[in-house]
């Protein structure tokens, strides 16, 4: 299973972290697996390529593990533009989850 977790403090969302392999089916056919990893991808260029921020990516693996952080300040428009692509990742996530609910897990920590 996949398990996307999203690190907050009160409303912000600070980092999101995949960890896991869906297992839906075999490496290479797997469609969840697909739809976490492009979605991801896109919010990392969306947040460093085309707003220009300077997030932290870490990429493990070995151990299945993705993980974006943002900056611990932005100026208020960037904040804004920054929450609400982690916002849409979120629901695109819990979205995926109400249609493959045995291969991701989507949570707030």
């Amino acid at each position: 299973m996949t398990t996307a977790r999203f690190f907050t403090t009160g409303s912000r969302i600070d980092a999101v972290e995949v960890t896991g392999h869906a297992g839906y089916a075999e490496e290479g056919e797997d469609i969840v697996c697909a739809a976490v990893s492009a979605n991801l991808d896109l919010t990392s260029c969306l947040l460093a390529d085309v707003m220009g921020l300077d997030i932290k990516t870490e990429v493990d693996d070995e151990q299945a593990r993705i993980r974006i952080e943002l900056p611990k300040k932005l100026d208020e428009a960037d904040e804004i533009q920054a929450q609400n692509a982690l916002d849409a990742l979120m629901l695109y996530f819990v979205n995926l989850k109400a249609r493959y609910q045995d291969f991701i897990e989507v949570m707030e920590v």
